[in-house]
């Protein structure tokens, strides 16, 4: 893929990972925070909010049409599922629940970095930066399940997992999938903006939640 340099494309990889740990970061200061805080907080959402509405879902309605609403609700419920697993892995240390919610975290991670690879293709340039933002709630979400339960040596480690299961998924999709596959793309972007709706809908209520 010839049309963004691959050294943006890199930062981009990059930026997404420091998000991923700026997140938890962020987190702690909303907790505390003043108004400046909450206005930060605000405008990443509205942020997401427009780009869904506006750019995101009308574009993979136009792919994919129906289908592009069975794999947004495949990604919506991909989070909820995790959540479940990292609970009960928490409460009974059952080691299956635990694997299984590693693994649900890889495949999240995977598509997050896959979709990276995007900026390569016009049709769906604005998917970085989506995903980019969505990162930060990511971060946040993972930190505020692991830590209570394990800590924060073993939620820092997660990020880690995930930032590098991320990378994983970048040079994945570069080496075994013709970015030019646009119909690939299209099922990832729809994937992506369930897991971003359901970050937004979560949002408020996981912040409150905790304070």
């Amino acid at each position: 893929g010839g049309r963004f340099p691959a050294p943006l494309v890199r930062a981009v990889l990059l930026l997404s990972i420091i998000v991923l740990f700026v997140g938890p970061l962020l987190y702690q200061w909303l907790r505390k925070g003043g108004f400046i805080a909450k206005a930060f907080d605000s405008l990443i959402i509205a942020v997401l909010v427009i780009m869904m509405v506006f750019l995101l879902i009308p574009e993979s309605w136009a792919e994919l049409g129906f289908w592009s609403l069975v794999l947004m609700l495949g990604g919506y419920l991909l989070p909820g599922l995790l959540e479940q697993l990292i609970k009960r892995a928490a409460h009974t240390f059952h080691l299956v629940s635990l694997v299984l919610a590693l693994l649900g975290l890889a495949l999240h991670a995977m598509i997050d970095g896959a979709a990276l690879t995007a900026m390569h293709d016009p049709a769906h340039s604005n998917l970085p930066l989506a995903i980019v933002l969505h990162r930060f709630g990511v971060g946040i979400m993972l930190w505020m399940m692991v830590k209570p339960a394990y800590g924060k040596r073993v939620a820092s480690a997660v990020l880690g997992f995930v930032a590098l299961v991320t990378v994983g998924g970048y040079l994945l999709s570069d080496i075994f999938l013709g970015l030019e596959d646009s119909d690939y793309m299209a099922v990832i972007q729809a994937l992506i903006i369930g897991m971003i709706i359901h970050s937004l809908v979560h949002r408020g209520h996981a912040v409150h939640h905790h304070h």
